[in-house]
């Protein structure tokens, strides 16, 4: 019985983020209540508050089901380096496009995250928790492309700043544009091959043997 209950409660969990998944990418942030959530969700006003704090705690809820695989990529490419990490970072960012062109959930996020939150006071929580992530993300590419450069694999005319606010760019910039319907393209087509046209750039050309 307990383990019917809480896999009950699990259940209404879920319904609750998914109906607000769908409004939030429908209506944006700002415009959906928690009472609408909560009728779409099936279920009572006290049952979202039961689960969530407020909005911004389910906001977070939401983003956080959604984290991509890529990203503990990173930290751990960060944290313990690679023998090659240019082609690992590059690699995780192809899968990274891949997965999103491929995953609904993922697609309804990152729109909802770039397009459809308007950050008013309510959502002043999550406005610095994404402005954090922001932050944190392009500190993990600076270390892995200080490692790169320690390694004499980052071109020369790169300093490892600027590589990663270019590959940040490039990535939220494809990102962006796709999920918002400016670019019709694939994005699983056309994404990796501007992956491989960043990196063609931010790699030092092979010594040449003596």
């Amino acid at each position: 019985m307990v383990r019917r209950t809480k896999e009950e409660a699990e259940q209404t969990r879920d319904q609750i983020l998914d109906a607000a998944e769908i409004l939030f990418f429908e209506r944006g942030v700002a415009h959906t209540s928690l009472e609408q959530i909560a009728r779409a969700a099936g279920v009572t006003r006290g049952a979202v508050y039961w689960h969530f704090r407020d909005k911004a705690d389910l906001f977070e809820a939401m983003q956080q089901r959604t984290r991509l695989p890529q990203e503990d990529v990173l930290e751990e490419l960060a944290e313990n380096g690679s023998s090659d990490p240019l082609a690992t970072l590059k690699d995780s960012c192809k899968g990274a496009l891949a997965t999103i062109a491929r995953d609904e959930r993922r697609q309804r996020v990152c729109c909802i995250l770039l397009h459809r939150c308007e950050y008013v006071e309510e959502m002043g929580e999550p406005a610095m928790r994404q402005l954090r992530n922001k932050e944190h993300m392009i500190a993990l590419l600076i270390r892995i492309f200080e490692t790169a450069h320690k390694l004499g694999t980052l071109a020369p005319r790169w300093t490892p700043l600027t590589a990663a606010l270019g590959l940040h760019g490039l990535m939220q910039g494809l990102i962006s544009d796709w999920v918002n319907g400016t670019i019709p393209h694939d994005l699983a087509e056309y994404g990796p091959v501007c992956v491989d046209g960043f990196f063609a750039a931010v790699v030092a050309a092979p010594a040449m043997a003596d």
